[in-house]
């Protein structure tokens, strides 16, 4: 859901920001795909311990493909504002909360994973979660 879900964002209104989106979008997709070409072949669609990655962009976040992911959103948003499309989105990132919650619960069983955990404190949003 939280993937395919942003297939239903819209054209939107005037820009609010079209550089500042634009560039926002682009840095989104450069995280989220640094992060997975990262994983290599520990990416998958469901919560499992594939092995774990501690470096590049995980020295920031536990999670930055979705953070990749939330930047391109915001990108957008400043690019195409509307309230559906902001509707649309909130509801990717409940999900994508949810499925980072998910992820912990099962990689938490792995005690490396816990050591990770309190050298990178943030989630997805550094100074945040």
């Amino acid at each position: 859901g939280g993937t395919f879900l942003t297939l239903l964002v819209g054209k939107g209104g005037a820009p609010l920001a079209s550089t500042a989106g634009t560039l926002l979008m682009l840095t989104g997709i450069f995280v989220h795909v640094a992060a997975k070409l990262s994983l290599r072949r520990s990416f998958g669609l469901v919560a499992a311990h594939r092995g774990l990655q501690v470096g590049g962009l995980y020295l920031l976040l536990r999670h930055p493909m979705y953070a990749g992911y939330v930047l391109s959103h915001v990108g957008y948003l400043l690019v195409a504002p509307s309230w559906w499309n902001l509707s649309v989105y909130l509801a990717v990132w409940g999900l994508l909360v949810a499925r980072i919650f998910a992820e912990e619960r099962v990689l938490e069983l792995d005690p490396d994973y816990r050591a990770f955990q309190l050298r990178v404190r943030y989630r997805l949003v550094p100074g945040i979660f």
